[in-house]
């Protein structure tokens, strides 16, 4: 039998919801949307065009707060994937509420067989190589940033959602997360995934979260992410994977790294070599990949394995 949640405001307490929620795996309740306002302000703030004619595929929802929001500003369809069991059945309960609008599947969104999963004609099969939204609330730590990662490279990898099309996406990313994730040029936060990120998206910061938006109390911010019409990512992905290896080291020291005899492209930069591989810009890397790419001597064979990119970020 299902359980079924009974709280005397239709809404958990913070004291009841981290009873209850609580992760036997986990020293706190995982981080969720808490106020309706916030997230319905929010979600129209991203001023998505047709909405009435978009499906939403959300992943950890919570306690579905920004599930709602989502249906409220028009959604014609919201697909929410949750795994864990005292989330999907309080899940389940905001569904049969919502007028068909909603759908709960018990499904982890950071498994990428959940977006094969997802090409059943049931959900998202008739929608091949349309646009579609996605949005979600990053989990904080190690876990999230990989999964957030992971998203970033598949607009240009063509992979899991991507292959539906240009799939417009918002996360609310935890504070610590967002500062690397947005991190430009010079700043010591740089890494690979701020430079992805970059290179192949227009990314805006909708919204920061104030005291009281978030169980437990912490810092998000809302970022929409909208994939570039087209992007050269082989040999681009193939120089930012070697350069970032040690990314607070001049580019003419690590130049070395993408081939025997790669120092010759030096000369036919436009700028400074001397310039630390963090504080390279999204250009100025794509500056280095075409110059290189123009080398008739570069490895012909960049990648062993297509799915190199998905690995451990530097």
């Amino acid at each position: 039998m299902s359980k079924v949640f009974n709280f005397k405001n239709g809404f958990p307490t913070l004291t009841e919801w981290t009873k209850i929620f609580k992760s036997k795996a986990s020293s706190s309740p995982r981080a969720t949307l808490g106020n309706s306002i916030t997230a319905l302000n929010s979600a129209k703030a991203l001023n998505i065009k047709n909405v009435q004619q978009k499906t939403a595929v959300e992943i950890y929802p919570g306690l579905g707060i920004w599930t709602n929001a989502l249906k409220e500003i028009g959604f014609k369809r919201v697909l929410t994937l949750e795994q864990q069991p005292n989330y999907f059945q309080w899940m389940k309960q905001v569904s049969e509420t919502s007028n068909g609008v909603i759908e709960t599947i018990k499904k982890d969104g950071y498994d990428w067989d959940t977006y094969t999963f997802l090409k059943d004609p049931n959900y998202l099969g008739t929608l091949q190589n349309a646009d579609w939204s996605k949005g979600s609330l990053i989990p904080k730590g190690r876990k999230g940033e990989q999964l957030l990662s992971q998203f970033i490279c598949c607009v240009n990898n063509k992979m899991a959602m991507q292959t539906f099309g240009r799939v417009p996406m918002a996360f609310w990313i935890p504070d610590q997360l967002f500062t690397k994730f947005t991190a430009g040029p010079g700043d010591s936060n740089r890494c690979k995934m701020s430079v992805v990120a970059e290179a192949c998206s227009n990314l805006k910061v909708i919204y920061t979260t104030k005291e009281g938006d978030i169980y437990p109390e912490s810092v998000y911010h809302l970022v929409s992410i909208v994939p570039l019409e087209k992007t050269d990512w082989d040999v681009f992905e193939y120089v930012l994977k070697h350069l970032f290896v040690m990314r607070r080291q001049p580019l003419k020291s690590m130049v070395r790294t993408l081939g025997p005899g790669a120092e010759i492209i030096l000369g036919r930069l436009s700028f400074d070599t001397s310039i630390l591989i963090r504080d390279l810009s999204a250009e100025q890397l794509s500056e280095v990949a075409q110059k290189f790419d123009e080398w008739p001597l570069r490895p012909k064979v960049l990648f062993e394995d297509a799915s190199v990119f998905l690995t451990k970020q530097q």
